[in-house]
């Protein structure tokens, strides 16, 4: 497809659906390779690549294979610009469902850890940009949305006004993930299902603004 087009810049936006180790080997890494050996191959001069904020503090499997790219972009020799962006204002939106079907809003301990969210077309916006602006080139773009940071209690505070609902919480112990993640991992020594399984729960706990939802909806709708 590259060979028909010849494409001078490429946007690489690829992201394993389920972030377990195996889809983040194949996806985040190595079809995220595969797409910039393809771009050389044909002359592209600029790779754009869609990475993550929270790489910055690698704890989860795919933010390891995400950071493995990043290096193996960096040392290719191509033009790049690695743009690492916050948590989307739609991550929230399977929150607003729960809300709608007069759940409460699920959130960690108190709900005090902070997100500074932004707009999907922000981002959209900022990472066109790289394709003229010099100043973006050769560099890795922390960025996130333009207000202060909210709150997972505000967050969903925020949703119930807008419903017009009064506001329903369900806090949730970060300890209790702690056990979970504990006995999976360690079944998950010999039953590769259960290895898998303890990884979403690390997702969920250690990004519990875009997870909350995904971990605890089958057990709420229940």
């Amino acid at each position: 497809m590259f060979a028909d087009f010849k494409p001078e810049v490429v946007i690489c936006c690829l992201a394993s659906r389920s972030g377990t180790k195996a889809d983040s080997e194949k996806i985040d890494y190595q079809a995220s390779l595969n797409t910039l050996k393809a771009s050389q191959s044909v002359g592209a001069k600029h790779f754009i690549l869609l990475s993550a904020f929270c790489v910055r503090k690698p704890l989860l499997e795919f933010q390891k294979a995400k950071l493995k790219f990043e290096s193996s972009l960096i040392n290719s020799g191509i033009r790049y610009s690695i743009v690492r962006p916050t948590a989307f204002f739609k991550s929230v939106s399977g929150q607003l469902e729960l809300l709608q079907n007069s759940l409460p809003f699920v959130m960690f301990g108190e709900g005090s850890t902070t997100c500074n969210p932004i707009s999907e077309l922000d981002l959209a916006e900022y990472m066109l940009d790289c394709i003229e602006d010099s100043t973006k080139w050769g560099k890795i773009l922390n960025i996130g949305g333009p207000d202060a940071g909210m709150t997972m209690k505000e967050q969903g505070s925020m949703l119930f006004q807008v419903l017009e609902k009064k506001p329903r919480f369900l806090t949730v112990p970060i300890a209790l993930f702690d056990g979970i993640i504990g006995v999976l991992s360690f079944v998950g020594k010999w039953f590769a299902q259960f290895e898998d399984a303890a990884e979403l729960a690390r997702i969920g706990s250690r990004l519990c603004f875009s997870s909350v939802h995904a971990v605890f909806r089958s057990v709420l709708c229940s």
